[in-house]
């Protein structure tokens, strides 16, 4: 009896692998495949509109703004004009860096509501840097605020 349980699964396992032992024979090839379609023509797109420069903005903006005041536009234009080029020159870089400050003070100084401490201090911190920077950026920015105000 034990050896009829021994021999049993030996038995069936070389069956099974003599019974799959035999000439492989492969289908017939498939048909090949039909030609695709071809997509429609797409349409010609329009050229993208024309993107107006920063003096260009500045221009349409201090015209709609002080339409009888060419003192003033022209205050306006310089000021932005001084103000973009502090910007490029640093600003923006100030500008994060004033704004991790300020949160990582306003996270740490107002404990007991610190998200909104994270928050304030996030804001203040991002103007003050980019002021900072602007102002360090190019030196003729200050000036040229102080004389748009002044303008009258």
């Amino acid at each position: 009896m034990k050896m009829a349980k021994t021999l049993v699964m030996p038995v069936l396992v070389v069956a099974a692998v003599g019974s799959g032992i035999g000439t492989a024979a492969a289908q017939p090839g498939l048909p090949p495949l039909p030609a695709m379609p071809q997509p429609p023509a797409l349409p010609q797109l329009p050229a993208p509109p024309q993107i107006p420069t920063a003096d260009e903005v500045s221009g349409m903006i201090a015209d709609r703004s002080w339409p009888d005041n060419p003192a003033k536009r022209e205050a306006f234009q310089t000021m932005a004009n001084e103000v973009n080029i502090g910007w490029a020159n640093g600003g923006q870089q100030k500008m994060m860096i004033g704004s991790l400050v300020g949160a990582a003070i306003g996270c740490v100084s107002i404990f007991p509501n610190f998200m909104a401490g994270c928050m304030i201090g996030n804001v203040v911190g991002a103007g003050v840097g980019a002021a900072m920077g602007i102002d360090e950026g190019n030196p003729n920015a200050r000036p040229a605020v102080e004389k748009f105000f002044a303008t009258p």
